[in-house]
């Protein structure tokens, strides 16, 4: 674009004199700025639909500034050129001096060919060879920017990837969301809703599966990736999750692409996964069925454990779970999981597991015997790093509840359905229930209760 001797008015001007010496009439100029050498003439967006039995409009000869505007591919040359001879038309290249009128300059094409591969190769190569050593020195070679990444110039020009803070955020809230239990489409729904860009910049709506490619991609680790395989022995940016975070993400997608035997409808009930049957401890799941224009709601068991259990009316469960957690939670402070790092190695052997099992995959997959020996020499010097990781102290992890400040009473007033739903669960609280002998008349007998953790129920008798 910028260089005066090759720019597109620079080739366009040379094209245009060869027409006017050769008294041609110019019919279109095509133009794929931005576009490889590699791709063939044929599927190039603008150039391609000339190369047809059906063009816009008629005509005789393909000008080109130099060969390798038109290809870097000695079989795409190929193939265009008998093309052309079949259906008696010419390529010209002004500068080159090609003109396949003629027996040599068919043969002068051919060769070009091969040299602009060539030249296309060693291209490549210098590209490849560029951002390995970018990599190495946790640089940036100006490839496609992963969501939650920025670029960062450096003081000695070149540049370097760092956390987009922003970004990071909506990437963590989605984790924590992820492993609260709510579904990707929900999760996606609610970015939208709340007009947070999506990571093309865009305030359109987020795609289920842009968020699983996001999640599940080993960007998040620091990785280099390329074509879905990474590089672990390469960061290419500082890692947003750690390797044990990481794993963790993975196991609750996987979850989350189970099927599911509840909720079918997206929209959670308000006791969901918080009901549970007293005799059998299966969730209680959720019915609704309109009789007489009347929408009558129900929690039932679908284990069946216990013949004569009945449906239990779910505005009456649901009332009877909040009024037991008012009565016995209510002036409770809620306590948050605080994680304190393991004093151990434990999170570079996960790291260097996790290396080892990419590069096993990878050696499944090399066919080269140079491939494979570089890889066993990886696995070799990993093996080694995991043997002296394991014989190291262990002091793993741990998590301690910190107070909140805030009580269960005070929680539950300032959510919504869903969030008293997640204020439960996030707590470890169930219901037990169950109903016998329950007819159109009678309401039957009531067993169950409220169940609470005992570190719960430890700060209930320190709060008494």
């Amino acid at each position: 674009m910028t260089d005066e001797s090759t720019s597109p008015s620079r080739q366009r001007e040379r094209i245009e004199w060869w027409a006017q010496g050769h008294d041609a009439n110019v019919v279109c100029v095509s133009e794929d700025l931005d576009t490889s050498g590699a791709v063939s003439p044929f599927e190039r967006d603008s150039l391609g639909i000339w190369l047809t039995d059906t063009p816009p409009q008629p005509w005789d000869v393909l000008v080109a500034w130099k060969l390798d505007r038109i290809s870097r591919s000695s079989l795409d040359t190929e193939n265009l050129l008998r093309w052309c001879t079949d259906r008696n038309k010419r390529i010209v290249c002004v500068d080159d001096g090609i003109d396949t009128d003629t027996q040599m300059g068919q043969v002068w094409v051919k060769l070009a060919s091969i040299f602009a591969e060539v030249e296309r190769n060693a291209i490549k190569e210098r590209v490849i060879s560029s951002r390995k050593k970018l990599r190495a020195e946790a640089r940036w070679g100006g490839e496609r920017v992963h969501y939650g990444l920025k670029p960062k110039k450096l003081p000695d020009g070149g540049w370097t990837l760092v956390h987009d803070d922003d970004a990071v955020e909506v990437l963590k809230r989605v984790i924590r969301d992820v492993h609260r239990g709510d579904s990707i489409n929900s999760i996606a729904e609610a970015l939208t809703a709340e007009g947070i860009p999506t990571p093309s910049g865009k305030l359109t709506p987020w795609a289920t599966s842009t968020l699983h490619r996001l999640l599940e991609s080993k960007t998040l680790l620091g990785y280099t990736t390329h074509d879905g395989e990474s590089d672990p022995t390469t960061l290419k940016a500082p890692p947003i999750l750690t390797a044990a975070e990481f794993k963790k993400l993975q196991l609750a997608l996987a979850e989350r692409k189970k099927p599911r035997q509840f909720n079918r409808t997206g929209k959670a009930s308000p006791l969901l996964g918080i009901a549970v049957c007293y005799d059998c401890g299966a969730v209680l799941h959720h019915r609704s069925a309109e009789m007489k224009g009347k929408r009558y709601r129900y929690y039932y068991c679908r284990s069946k454990c216990t013949p004569d259990v009945g449906n239990l009316p779910a505005e009456w469960l649901e009332e009877l779970v909040e009024a037991e957690f008012r009565d016995q939670l209510g002036n409770v402070e809620v306590h948050e999981q605080k994680i304190i790092p393991a004093s151990d190695h434990t999170e570079e052997l996960e790291n260097a597991k996790l290396a080892m099992e990419d590069i096993a995959a990878a050696m499944a997959k090399a066919s080269s015997s140079a491939v494979r020996a570089t890889l066993a020499e990886q696995i070799s010097d990993l093996d080694q790093l995991i043997a002296n990781l394991e014989r190291l102290p262990v002091e793993p992890a741990r998590t301690e509840d910190v107070p909140t400040g805030v009580t269960y009473g005070a929680q539950w007033d300032a959510g919504d359905q869903e969030t008293r739903r997640r204020l439960l669960l996030d707590s470890g609280i169930q219901m037990k229930a169950k109903i016998e002998g329950r007819t159109r008349t009678q309401g039957g007998e009531f067993y169950g209760g409220l169940v609470v953790p005992q570190d719960i129920r430890d700060r209930m008798k320190t709060r008494r």
